[in-house]
């Protein structure tokens, strides 16, 4: 093996340089290099959220591109995924079409890692590994086709359903090491059929802004120093649960120590609109997403943040990444899904709705508390973020897991 291990890694929806999105991947790819390794990344340059693509990469099928030592492969996949299921697949065919071809004459690597859903990205991993006759490693951020009946996409006992169960337990299989991002995947990764599964969850940085930033904020919002702001930031899709947040909202709306704002964007957020604009719904505000950079500012205005997600089992098991990006700005957080967002919340000091009855008990609660019990309470948010989400302990158990597929397959 060279001095300098090389990594090939096939994640399709990595963000482009502010826009947003979940940066994980980025950031341990970059801590890799800084480890010394070699990183390519085949990503599309699509806004997931949006379906759109940046100015600087409209029209242009292939961009390449150096993020913090990781050299990005930016290849053309269609677009307008949010609009039909249709467009959703040929979306992922074309990002597949285009990546296999782009990966395929880079730099041959010492392990591939296929990063899915899509599930077809699994695919792809054995086609490169076969390719440059070296071992690959699956990511199972979501578990397919599970996930696709939870969202509505498909039912089970078809015949879709089917063909695609049998690939995700031969991408399980065959892959020569597994990761996931949150523990509660673990065992339903097993049962898909993986040996050994590794559990490499996003990070919590210190994303803290000063007073200065939560006053400016919130002047701009014309926002009293004695509301409770509580915010939202994330996709607006079918599984998010923010029809939940609406009812609930209306709820309190006689309260002027309560206000809310949604940030985002996705698949449901006209409909969220046009119905938040029809009950007059006062002191909620949906806005488009911000730049990433921005988002520590707009946490910083916030007392309490919120997670949601519709009721479903299989999101019982999911570390939320926005749930993160709350801890590491001193916020605590409310959830409305059970198992591993409602014990990170209850041992983090935020809190619990299973209901639309105990979202409004929450908010009123939270309300009624003094801005310093508040505070108190993110301060321990944080405190917990940093014990058990450094990016030391990730990195060292994601090198581990590439290093254990390096081994299974020793180099021709």
């Amino acid at each position: 093996m060279a001095t300098r291990p090389r990594l090939l890694c096939v994640y399709q929806h990595a963000p482009t340089p502010g826009a947003p999105g979940i940066y994980r991947h980025r950031l341990y790819l970059s801590e890799l290099v800084r480890r010394n390794w070699d990183v390519d990344l085949i990503a599309t340059p699509i806004n997931y959220m949006q379906g759109t693509v940046p100015e600087r990469y409209a029209g242009r099928p292939y961009v390449r591109e150096v993020i913090e030592g990781v050299v990005h492969h930016w290849v053309w996949a269609s677009t307008g995924l949010h609009r039909s299921r249709a467009l959703r697949a040929l979306n992922y065919a074309t990002f597949a079409a285009a990546a296999a071809i782009r990966g395929s004459t880079l730099a041959r690597p010492d392990v591939i890692w296929a990063s899915s859903p899509p599930l077809p990205i699994g695919t792809l991993g054995e086609l490169l590994a076969k390719r440059f006759r070296r071992p690959w490693m699956l990511e199972v951020r979501d578990l397919w086709p599970e996930s696709a009946v939870s969202v509505g996409w498909l039912e089970e006992e078809t015949l879709i359903y089917r063909a695609l169960e049998r690939l995700a337990r031969r991408y399980a299989t065959q892959a020569d090491a597994v990761i996931v991002p949150t523990p509660g995947l673990a065992e339903p990764v097993r049962r898909h059929g993986a040996a050994a599964v590794s559990v490499v969850p996003g990070a919590v940085f210190d994303a803290r802004r000063g007073p200065e930033v939560r006053r400016r904020v919130r002047a701009e919002m014309g926002l009293d120093d004695d509301v409770c702001l509580f915010v939202y930031v994330g996709a607006l899709g079918v599984a998010n649960g923010l029809q939940m947040l609406l009812d609930a909202a209306v709820e309190v709306a006689a309260d002027e120590r309560i206000a809310f704002l949604v940030i985002g964007d996705g698949s449901d957020r006209r409909r969220l609109e046009e119905e938040a604009r029809a009950r007059r719904i006062r002191r909620l505000r949906i806005l488009p997403p911000t730049p990433k950079e921005e988002v520590p500012d707009t946490l910083a205005a916030s007392d309490v943040c919120l997670h949601l997600l519709r009721p479903d089992p299989l999101f019982a098991s999911a570390l939320p990444s926005k749930v993160l990006e709350y801890l590491g700005a001193h916020r605590p957080f409310i959830t409305t899904v059970p198992g591993t967002p409602e014990r990170l919340a209850a041992e983090s000091g935020g809190g619990f709705a299973r209901s639309l009855e105990e979202l409004v008990a929450e908010f009123r609660r939270w309300a009624s508390m003094s801005g310093d019990e508040r505070a108190r309470r993110g301060e321990q948010a944080f405190r917990y973020g940093l014990e058990h989400f450094s990016v030391e302990a990730n990195v060292r158990t994601l090198e581990s897991a590439l290093m254990l597929a390096m081994r299974s397959r020793p180099r021709p």
